[in-house]
């Protein structure tokens, strides 16, 4: 089994960098209650749509989850 989504995104964490990939990263890495052990598409987007703060990221994640199946 390969990594979680969080576990995945982690890797474009980059307090300094202003591209999508580390946006979403930084607020994943800053966020306790993200369901960090999720492989699951929908528990993330229903995470993601019902916290407000993501509501910019929400094209950003569906790039990055299509990046995470590939990757896996």
């Amino acid at each position: 089994m390969g990594p979680s989504f969080y576990e995945f995104i982690m890797r474009y964490v980059d307090e300094t960098a202003n591209d999508p990939m580390s946006r979403l990263a930084n607020a994943v890495s800053r966020d306790i209650a993200f369901p960090k052990q999720s492989r699951d598409f929908q528990e993330i987007s229903n995470y993601l749509e019902k916290n407000s703060h993501y509501s910019r990221m929400l094209t950003i994640f569906d790039d990055a989850w299509h990046q995470y199946q590939y990757a896996i």
